[in-house]
Order: C-alpha cells, then structure tokens, then sequence
C-alpha cells in the first residue's frame, strides 16, 4: 500500500552516476584487482592499517579542502562503513553505560538510537530551527552537571543542514561551542554527513574543525549523500589522542577496497561537476515540495524553506491528533518520520520530517496533495 515514502535519507536515484562508476569499476579491476585478495588493513594502500583505502581518503581530504581552503590531514582520516559507523566507533571509544552525552533535543533517530543502546544519559539542548543549538542553553546545562559532578563524554552536533530540522549552526554560535567544550574539556563530533549539499552559495559557516585547534574537534563526513547509501561509504577525521584509540573498536577486518577503489576513481576526476548536478535536483524537488506544501497546507503548517540538505521539517497545527493522522496517513499510503523518533526523549511532539529527494516530482505532489487531507481531517 505504501507508496508516497518520504522517509529516509536517500539522494535521487536519477543523480546516481551508474555509467561512471561502471567505467570506474572496470578500471580499477583490471589495474589493482589483484589487490583485492588482501584483507583491507593488510595492504600498502591502507598503509598497513585500518584507515582504509589511501585513494579515498586523499578525496575525502581534498574535498574539505575544497570547501575550507585547507585540507584534511589525511594520515589522521579513516574510512569507515557510511557516517555512523563512524559515529558508532567514536561512540564505543568515549562512552560507557551511565555517561551523559549531549545533543540537539532533536536529533537523527539513528544517533539517537545508538546513544541508548551504549545505555548512555542523553541530554538534549533546545535547537533554534535558523541557527541551530542554543548555546545560553548549552551552557546552563553545563553549569548544572558541573554542578553535580557529571561530566559530558561528547557533544554531538550536526551543524549544517541539522537533521531534522535544516538549522545550520551559525559562525558566532560555533565559536561559542567551541568556547564551552574548550572550558569544559569535552570533545566534539562535528557530523558533516550532508556537506555540501546547499542550495545557496556561501551559506554555511567554517567548519569547526578548522576554526578549533583541532585537537578537540572529531569531524564526521558521509560518501553517501552524494551517491547513495548502498555504498555504505563515510570516514572521520580524529586528532592523533583519540584516533588509535576510536580505531581499536573496528572489528569488521575494514571498509571494502572494492568500493574505495570504485568511488576515488570517479571523485577524483567528476566529484563537483556531479554534485553540482546532483544538488540542482534536490533543489528542485525542494522547490517543488514547498510549492506543493503551501498550496495544499499553507496557513495550516509551519515549515522553513530548507537551505540545504535532504528534508523538511513541519510544524502541525496544535488541534492536531497525532494518532489519528498516523491511522489516515497510513490508509493512504503515504509515510512520513513523525516528530517523536526524532526528539531526544521520544517525546510526541507536534511535527514531522519529509524526506523528498529520492521521489519522483509527481509523486511529491500527489502525496502532499493527500497528506493535507490526513492532517485537515485529524485536526
């Protein structure tokens, strides 16, 4: 029955470079297929380590250099299984059952969910939907776990395009965090999964990994949201105090060569002419769902136009029946992320998250055109 899904965080699959990365394939397979027989991290090409493949981490590291004007050291980046694999093993490395991490009181589910498998004490910080993490709210929050001696094992933070709801961290805020974890001691994970995925230029501010000393800030970046998560493709970037020690966590023999192979050979010569494609057909389905929202919901739902990234986040009238609307959205096919798997406390709240950017342009419309009737009837 399901058929107007806007769940889940997956690029166009018309963006997806099939032609090129087969061309890839058969390249890298004829040259280095031989190579292929070793175990990833037992290989010159890892150099003898589970960072993985060199190729891809000399493009993950020219690619923040692209957008930061300096690059990433490569010996201190390591690629991992998509972005929360890494996030996984940043995780395992500071966390043990009873320690308190904070994050975004709305948060990617998948972080979320991680945090309280590791049976850690989630502490979510309001999140101004513009600008992002409160940082008069951070550091009350500080204050009172000093206060009683609990001390933050991390900050998780999504600063630009913040999943779910597109803030984007502004520059006077992430000086402030950096401010507070330096005073505080606490390391940062900066998830950058949906870097450079804007739709407007000169949006989003230095990354903090570069406005910091470094020696503070885990960076986090995704291969996925610019191909496609069934690569399973992501890497982080630690300073030298905490990178072996993330990395005695791996336990899955490393990240396959095959698709390391496969994706620095096609980003190395096309990764900005692609993503400059790929983004303007975001952008236009972006467009097309806001059209789509205000034409059918406007004066009903609240929902800033995002400025990047792969959702939107709307805000239901307060008449709203959660229940109701789940029962009518689900008659009709239509699926949606409803707010309270994305809050910190599982907390129902009266939004949800529309992921757009893997639907066709007619199906966005016709499963926001039947959407509006769900809400109007269950208000």
């Amino acid at each position: 029955m399901e058929k107007y899904v806007f769940t889940g965080g997956k690029p166009p699959p018309e963006s997806f470079p099939v032609q090129e990365l087969t061309e890839s394939a058969e390249r890298v397979l004829t040259l280095r297929g031989s190579e292929l027989v070793f175990y990833p991290g037992q290989h010159a090409h890892a150099g003898y380590s589970n960072k993985g493949y060199l190729g891809l981490r000399e493009v993950a590291s020219s690619r923040f250099e692209h957008r930061e004007g300096e690059p990433l050291p490569v010996e201190n980046i390591a690629l991992t299984a998509g972005s929360m694999q890494a996030i996984e093993l940043i995780g395992r490395h500071f966390i043990e059952p009873g320690d308190t991490v904070i994050t975004s009181e709305l948060c990617y589910m998948g972080t979320l969910s991680f945090f309280r498998y590791m049976q850690a004490n989630i502490v979510g910080i309001p999140i101004d939907y513009i600008d992002g993490m409160d940082m008069d709210a951070l550091e009350n929050t500080l204050k009172n776990l000093s206060h009683y001696n609990i001390k933050p094992k991390l900050i998780y933070v999504t600063d630009s395009h913040q999943n779910p709801t597109g803030a984007i961290l502004s520059l006077e805020r992430r000086k402030r965090l950096l401010e507070l974890t330096e005073e505080y001691e606490i390391p940062i994970v900066e998830d950058d999964c949906y870097g450079d995925l804007d739709f407007e230029k000169g949006i989003i501010p230095p990354s903090m990994y570069k406005m910091g000393n470094s020696d503070n800030v885990i960076f986090v970046a995704s291969f996925s949201k610019i191909l496609g998560p069934g690569l399973r493709l992501g890497c982080f970037c630690a300073p030298d105090k905490y990178l072996d020690d993330i990395l005695t966590h791996r336990w899955d023999a490393g990240t396959s060569t095959l698709s390391c192979m496969i994706v620095a050979d096609y980003l190395k010569e096309h990764m900005w002419s692609h993503i400059s494609s790929h983004v303007a057909i975001i952008k236009e389905k972006r467009d097309t769902l806001m059209d789509a929202l205000e034409e059918n919901l406007g004066g009903v739902i609240k929902c800033i136009m995002p400025r990047g990234g792969l959702f939107a986040w709307v805000t239901l009238p307060e008449t709203i029946d959660l229940k109701k609307l789940e029962e009518l959205s689900s008659k009709r096919g239509v699926v949606y992320s409803p707010g309270r798997i994305l809050h910190w406390r599982q907390q129902d709240i009266k939004n949800l998250r529309l992921s757009y950017t893997h639907m066709s342009l007619d199906d966005i419309r016709e499963g926001v055109a039947l959407l509006s009737k769900c809400v109007k009837e269950a208000m």
